[in-house]
């Protein structure tokens, strides 16, 4: 069984680096994955197990789960500005439609601007602010 020094794990962050590998999630798991194959390698020599677990990735696989990774990211993250778009847009329509009701003494006025506000306070609200503090801190 190969030990797994801290020397053989900043080669394989170089080295992941180099390859081209950008999202630091993927970064640390692709090696604790690597560190896995490398320990139950039947090799005693790192080099020889470490080239084995690249090779066991394919010429372009570790290009293609970051690939995948970036969608699997922008797809959430454009569903959610989405439906935050959306909740913004009915909360306004609501509010704004329940407003002409209460003006016009149209029935439905009061449960309209409840709903409005409630979906703009508990829904919109948070969602946005929540984008905008990943925004900064991400």
């Amino acid at each position: 069984m190969i030990e797994i020094t801290d020397e053989h794990i900043a080669k394989m962050h170089h080295d992941l680096k180099e390859k081209g590998i950008l999202i630091e999630g993927l970064k640390e798991d692709l090696i604790d994955h690597i560190c896995c194959q490398i320990e139950s390698s039947e090799h005693t020599n790192f080099e020889l197990a470490y080239k084995e677990a690249l090779i066991s990735f394919g010429e372009m696989g570790f290009m293609k789960l970051q690939i995948e990774t970036f969608k699997i990211i922008y797809k959430k993250e454009i569903v959610m500005r989405k439906f935050t778009y959306l909740t913004g847009y009915l909360a306004t329509t609501l509010c704004t439609t329940g407003i002409l009701f209460k003006l016009m003494h149209w029935p439905g006025a009061n449960i309209m601007i409840l709903l409005g506000i409630t979906l703009l306070n508990f829904v919109f609200l948070p969602l946005y602010f929540y984008k905008k503090y990943k925004e900064v801190h991400v």
